[in-house]
């Protein structure tokens, strides 16, 4: 395999590297199984030969997600994956979304539906592509959006830590609110850059995750151009060693630049609050308003969350946790009016990842916005 062979050619043997070998073949996805099988001697060109055994899993797979808000109602996601489309680890995912039934009426459900393609290798390179199509349909407290969406971007891995990226973007269709719509017609180009030293995909308890993306966006039909960067980190502390006492730190920055807050489309401007944010306050709801009292969004962002998870027994943990999170009006990121949320959790650990449920309250509720968030 190339992937294999390219991380392992011509270097020097060290059990470490033929481990990131392996990682990476069982990455490609086609394969639920490798294990690795180094020689007993040299070959007659004096290289170490190096043999993987492989075992594939099924080719298709198809999940169901449901999920539940009480404030907004079901949720339910379902998608179709083949992975190894063409022979070559080439993953092609449909799925579909359909969310917040049952809530206000028909006229505010949420719908997603997207298709995406990637390549492990193009250009015979080390560089992975993933292209996607979809349209989107949301219904949010801050604006509404009809889109259609394109873009291919390509990653290519400086280490087995550090990924490039880089690639175009294409958005049309509509965004607006209280029925008031203006037409959007963007290019883009991603540029970004992650980091990921951590021990575990879902429940790590140690090593550093950092994220960094700048997207230009030119505008196609007389509307202003502007860049959107957001720079994120997190950290997990191993307290006692044993990973059962496990502080995790994240920090957020964004900024708009080259437009005012104004100028800026709704949905390309910074939010904050719901799950994943300020816990304790309604999604989107954090920041400046409108004489409507509808959230505007803003041109800056800064996010700040602290969690500690403690495990009882084998399975549960109890987790307590502090968000904060402030919008700015201007591009520059403001440390003012910040919004801080607290609470606690449960975590019921699974073969397929963890479960957490979590209620929270706000420490300062915004005067003009909701009380709190379910």
């Amino acid at each position: 395999n190339r992937v294999a062979a390219r991380r392992l050619q011509g270097r020097e043997y060290s059990p470490e590297r033929v481990e990131s070998a392996r990682r990476a073949l069982l990455g490609l996805g086609p394969l639920g199984s490798v294990r690795e099988q180094p020689a007993t001697e040299l070959d007659e060109n004096g290289e170490f030969p190096v043999t993987f055994i492989v075992a594939e899993r099924p080719f298709r797979a198809i999940g169901v997600n449901v999920a539940y808000e009480t404030n907004y109602g079901l949720a339910g996601r379902v998608y179709w994956e083949h992975r190894n489309l063409f022979g070559g680890a080439e993953r092609l995912r449909l799925e579909g979304e359909v969310s917040r039934i049952g809530g206000a009426g028909v006229e505010d459900i949420n719908y997603r539906a997207f298709a995406t393609l990637r390549l492990p290798e193009v250009f015979r390179r080390n560089v992975q592509l993933v292209a996607q199509i979809g349209a989107v349909r949301e219904r949010l407290e801050p604006y509404d959006r009809d889109v259609a969406l394109a873009s291919a971007i390509f990653e290519h891995p400086l280490s087995e830590r550090l990924i490039v990226q880089a690639g175009p973007g294409y958005e049309v269709g509509r965004v607006g609110r209280n029925d008031v719509w203006t037409n959007v017609n963007l290019v883009s180009m991603t540029f970004g850059a992650r980091w990921d030293s951590t021990n575990s995909l879902l429940d790590p308890t140690r090593g550093i995750r950092a994220n960094l993306a700048a997207v230009p966006y030119f505008s196609l039909n007389g509307g202003d151009s502007f860049t959107r960067v957001l720079a994120s980190a997190s950290t997990y502390v191993n307290l006692f060693g044993n990973g059962r006492s496990v502080i995790a730190l994240r920090g957020a920055v964004g900024s708009a630049l080259g437009a005012t807050r104004d100028e800026i489309p709704y949905d390309k401007r910074f939010y904050a609050g719901g799950g994943g944010s300020v816990r304790g306050f309604p999604y989107l709801s954090i920041g400046p308003r409108d004489a409507a009292n509808q959230p505007l969004g803003g041109a800056s962002l800064v996010e700040l969350n602290a969690e500690w998870r403690q495990r009882i027994g084998r399975n549960w943990a109890v987790v307590g946790f502090v968000d904060a999170a402030s919008i700015g009006n201007t591009a520059t990121p403001t440390l003012s009016d910040f919004r801080i949320g607290v609470g606690a959790g449960v975590l019921y650990f699974t073969s397929i990842g963890p479960i957490q449920v979590d209620v929270a309250v706000p420490v300062n509720p915004d005067p003009n916005g909701p009380g709190y968030g379910h």
